[in-house]
């Protein structure tokens, strides 16, 4: 994180239905999560989320921010696996996309999408994560949280109204 305060920032959209936290968890600026009762089986009380990250990353190129990342998440992830990993432009700077799937210590299959930028030494990221059974119900909601996420020009206001 860049400092307990964080950056300022302009908040991701929340996807129809879900519920913005008053308080952020550890080491995240933003979350909001899926309503627990979806009239769907319940699984151990998981609520797909998303969270919205900002690390300092000064000195580092975009390249190595993300070669130490994808270090990183098979050590700190069990039984993580990479699916799907592009390029792309984020709010005009360099970017990326990450799909994968990895497991909870409660043994849940969970699948993990993040997008992600680095401006001015800021490495931001967006991290949506759902029961991978799912996945496939949930993965457009939190897409178009991503495609109209602006972290570096803050131009984007929340759907909700909140800011």
């Amino acid at each position: 994180m860049i400092d307990a305060q964080g950056p300022p920032f302009t908040p991701p959209s929340v996807p129809p239905g879900w519920d913005k936290l008053r308080a952020a968890p550890p080491l995240a600026l933003w979350a909001a999560v899926r309503p627990g009762d979806q009239g769907e089986e319940q699984h151990h009380d998981f609520r797909a989320n998303l969270v919205l990250t900002c690390d300092d990353a000064t000195g580092m190129t975009f390249r190595d921010w993300q070669v130490a990342t994808d270090a990183i998440l098979p050590r700190t992830l069990a039984d993580y696996l990479l699916i799907d990993l592009e390029r792309l432009e984020i709010d005009g700077s360099p970017g990326g996309r990450r799909l994968a799937h990895h497991v909870d210590t409660a043994g849940r299959a969970l699948t993990m999408e993040q997008w992600f930028t680095l401006h001015d030494g800021r490495g931001w990221t967006l991290t949506a994560t759902v029961e991978t059974w799912s996945y496939d119900g949930l993965a457009d909601a939190c897409a178009d949280v991503a495609r109209t996420w602006r972290p570096v020009s803050g131009t984007s206001a929340a759907e909700d109204g909140d800011t």
